[in-house]
């Protein structure tokens, strides 16, 4: 699932990642994880949270494809 559109102000970018063994290198996760992060338009654009650097190629697309060569005025990393 990635490139989802949530609303006209709100768009999924996430990635999901089923090549990972361990949640937080502790907890097993058979069937992977996702990546929840968004890209948010009001006033600005803003980016609500990022990946796991083995899936920065395939985020990186998804942010370039639904900001449409807008730039954003925020990073919000929770």
């Amino acid at each position: 699932m990635s490139n989802v559109t949530i609303s006209d102000a709100i768009r999924y970018i996430g990635v999901d990642d089923k090549d990972i063994d361990l949640f937080e290198s502790q907890y097993p996760v058979p069937t992977g994880v996702s990546y929840n992060s968004y890209v948010i338009r009001d006033e600005k654009i803003a980016i609500l949270d990022t990946v796991d650097d083995r899936a920065t190629d395939e985020w990186l697309a998804n942010v370039t494809e639904a900001l449409a060569g807008e730039k954003p005025a925020y990073l919000v990393v929770h």
